[in-house]
């Protein structure tokens, strides 16, 4: 898992970026897109953020749920309930470690 964060600092300035609006901050900040998930046909994203933030950690990331808003937009929803929210993270790393075990060698 370590070594995923690690990799994470060598993303390239093509790689999926997504800019959110911080309303406390009243700023943009961006996140790589690292993962879209389905968990109990629902939709989850997973981010960490390209700069370092002072509310994150280096190995934290940010899971949001997708749903659409009145006009079929997506929108990032926060999870409120623990169990689903340590649900989608145990996906997450799952999915990192058949990707790690897949392409663990390339570099």
């Amino acid at each position: 898992m370590a070594d995923f964060f690690d990799d994470q600092n060598n993303m390239e300035e093509d790689d999926d970026i997504i800019t959110l609006y911080n309303e406390a901050t009243d700023k943009d900040e961006d996140f790589y897109h690292l993962a879209t998930l389905d968990v109990d046909e629902r939709w989850f994203i997973v981010m960490k953020p390209v700069e370092k933030l002072p509310d994150i950690e280096d190995d934290e990331v940010l899971i949001y749920e997708i749903q659409e808003d009145d006009d079929g937009n997506d929108v990032f929803v926060a999870i409120e309930d623990e169990a689903l929210l340590d649900k989608v993270f145990d996906e997450f790393q799952k999915e990192l470690e058949a990707y790690e075990a897949e392409h663990g060698d390339e570099e």
